[in-house]
């Protein structure tokens, strides 16, 4: 498993993807999070868990700023062109922070057309910018941004690189939209720790290289590669899945739940996400990957004690050891991670990134059973299914 780690080339394309961003695109779109007072996050899938894990400890920080997203029941409109005064009234000035590949994500460029409509219309172009990233410079929300706002493009997968190789390609690669949607969580918790301390854009770069330092210490770790081939050995059983956390360690159980729920939809089984409206009883055999930092969280530990009585098996991943979810698992890794309260918990990050192989061990397994799933298959499952 040690190679299997040090096969999986695409974390380095992450590092190389981070390290060729724009600096002045980049000192602009860090500006205009900062200068903002209120931040709305929005995108699909993956780049939303990716963007909300970040916001997420954003709102939690001292030095934070008010969070609001568009599926909260509170949410001061229909759309953005509806609560745009509202929420300047109340807060004051807002940045539409969006995440997307392709630049292309229906809901997301829903919402910037919205704001961007409303901004033509008021002619206040200064209490309200749009702030794209994506791969793709062509794309309707890149131009939205460049217009409204600021664009920053990271450099995710490109089409001419999908192949039918398999685990090679995925361990070069990623698995569809890895690299750019890991990138991206990267980049937004590096621009949550420079906010924190008032850090100005020129420290940006310096910040993301030791955040990934950090983050890719991970696969140095003996007992995470363990830990990994242990999860992968109770994903291959016919079971059903389920996912859980809170907060950020939501965002990030939806991330892994996405992705390992293609596999598993392909072997005929299910995934869940706590909190989801279609979630069933567990059965026994059944399993639940839960993260959690503190490993003491009251209503996860009761998620945890109660499908553990149902017959389930618990899989955890916690930033502390001897937890009461630790002691409930059958299986636990501590990610140690140091955090001072107030301040952005670079945990959930690590954990996002410890969880992106599990897909790639999933498929090499498969193959070495004479079953190659080549990627235009996740693909199919990916346009048809929406899993967040």
């Amino acid at each position: 498993m040690l190679k299997d780690i040090a096969e999986l080339r695409y974390l380095n394309t992450i590092k190389e993807n981070l390290e060729e961003l724009d600096e002045e695109s980049l000192r602009n779109f860090y500006y205009n999070i900062i200068s903002a007072r209120v931040i709305i996050p929005t995108g699909e899938g993956r780049s939303k868990g990716a963007l909300s894990i970040a916001c997420s400890e954003i709102a939690k920080m001292e030095r934070g700023k008010i969070i609001l997203d568009r599926s909260d029941i509170g949410f001061p409109g229909r759309d953005l062109y509806e609560a745009a005064p509202v929420i300047r009234r109340k807060y004051g000035p807002f940045c539409l922070l969006v995440n997307s590949g392709s630049g292309k994500a229906l809901i997301p460029l829903i919402d910037s057309q919205k704001l961007a409509q409303y901004i033509v219309d008021t002619g206040n172009n200064r209490d309200y910018r749009i702030n794209v990233l994506t791969s793709d410079p062509e794309s309707p929300l890149a131009k939205l941004g460049y217009k409204f706002g600021t664009t920053l493009l990271l450099k995710g997968k490109r089409e001419t690189e999908i192949s039918e190789e398999g685990v090679r390609e995925f361990r070069e690669h990623g698995i569809l939209g890895d690299i750019f949607e890991l990138g991206s969580a990267a980049l937004f918790q590096a621009i949550a720790e420079a906010m924190n301390n008032d850090a100005p854009a020129d420290h940006l770069k310096g910040y993301i290289n030791n955040l990934l330092i950090d983050v890719f210490k991970v696969f140095d770790d003996i007992e995470a590669v363990k830990f990994l081939n242990s999860v992968a050995d109770e994903l291959e059983k016919r079971n059903a899945c389920f996912f859980g956390g809170l907060g950020s360690g939501l965002e990030v159980a939806r991330m892994a739940a996405v992705r390992i729920g293609h596999i598993k939809r392909i072997l005929g089984d299910s995934t869940y996400v706590v909190r989801d409206t279609n979630l069933p009883s567990p059965r026994t055999g059944d399993i639940f990957i839960v993260i959690s930092y503190s490993g003491e969280t009251e209503i996860v530990v009761g998620w945890c004690r109660n499908f553990k009585r149902l017959g389930g098996k618990i899989i955890s991943i916690t930033g502390n050891a001897n937890t009461s979810i630790s002691a409930i698992s059958d299986i636990n890794y501590v990610l140690e991670t140091s955090y001072k309260k107030g301040e952005p918990n670079r945990f959930y990050l690590k954990a996002a990134f410890l969880l992106s192989p599990l897909p790639i061990f999933m498929v090499s397994r498969m193959e070495q059973r004479g079953f190659s799933i080549p990627e235009y298959v996740f693909k199919w499952y990916q346009s048809v299914i929406s899993i967040i």
